[in-house]
């Protein structure tokens, strides 16, 4: 099941659908190419220097829960947004870097994980795109390869819908003032 996230973080993200159509198909594709049935996109909230969830397909509500709010450069997601790089967790149960968050997988089935950071044509890193498994799992280079071009995907929709949003809200905002300056005249 893909199941999005109402945060703040893309409030306009319900409307027409579109957004949550195209990034929530990259996600389920960036899944199966890594052979994997869980998926995330976490994206980054500035504001609060953490990643938030916007989208999960197939990963536990317990699992999403108990690693909350990702800081940056904890677990495998902050990991991989802190140093802009693919990030693997091969055991969560045993890996010393996911301690912040092993009670996830400890109410969970998930074991494993991987991240690739979404970073925008400005050079931006916008969030992370994680790959889970429920058994200890290493991908390979071919699934991180494929995951970065997703991420990429993901970065470049994101990008275009932020546009667009700014170019609507703009023209709102023109024609608020032409209205405002023809009522002065």
């Amino acid at each position: 099941m893909l199941r999005f996230f109402e945060n703040g973080l893309f409030h306009q993200a319900n409307g027409n659908g579109d957004l949550k159509t195209a990034i929530g198909e990259l996600i389920r594709l960036a899944a199966d190419s890594a052979q994997s049935t869980s998926a995330s996109l976490y994206l980054l909230d500035p504001n609060q220097a953490v990643l938030k969830p916007l989208a999960t397909l197939g990963l536990p509500e317990q699992y999403v829960q108990a690693c909350g709010d990702v800081h940056i450069g904890d677990q495998c997601c902050g990991r991989a947004v802190q140093q802009r790089k693919p990030w693997i967790v091969s055991d969560m149960l045993e890996d010393p870097l996911f301690a912040s968050a092993k009670k996830a997988a400890q109410v969970s089935p998930i074991r494993a994980a991987f991240s690739v950071p979404v970073i925008d044509e400005k050079g931006d890193c916008l969030g992370s795109l994680g790959c889970h498994y429920d058994h200890p799992h290493v991908p390979d280079k071919a699934d991180i390869e494929r995951n970065e071009i997703w991420a990429s995907m993901i970065a470049h929709v994101i990008s275009r819908y932020s546009r667009q949003a700014n170019a609507q809200t703009a023209a709102v905002l023109q024609n608020a003032q032409r209205m405002q300056q023809d009522e002065l005249s």
